[in-house]
């Protein structure tokens, strides 16, 4: 299960709506929940999928200039 990260100009806001969702962000390694919410500069190479074997619902608004 190799995760490729992506790297590109612009921001990125994540709402989680169901589910569990895994952001890998640089060298740090979250996991939301309902509810939860994060922002981050794309530049840096990010990773984002669902936490587990469960689907996982969120809602993405992103920025590039």
């Amino acid at each position: 299960d190799e995760r490729k990260t992506s790297s590109h100009q612009g921001e990125e806001f994540m709402l989680v709506i169901k589910g569990e969702l895994l952001v890998v962000y640089g060298r740090e390694t979250h996991i939301l929940k309902r509810g939860d919410t994060i922002y981050y500069n794309s530049i840096v190479p990010h990773y984002v999928g669902a936490a587990g074997d469960e689907p996982v619902e969120f809602l993405a608004v992103t920025y590039n200039p």
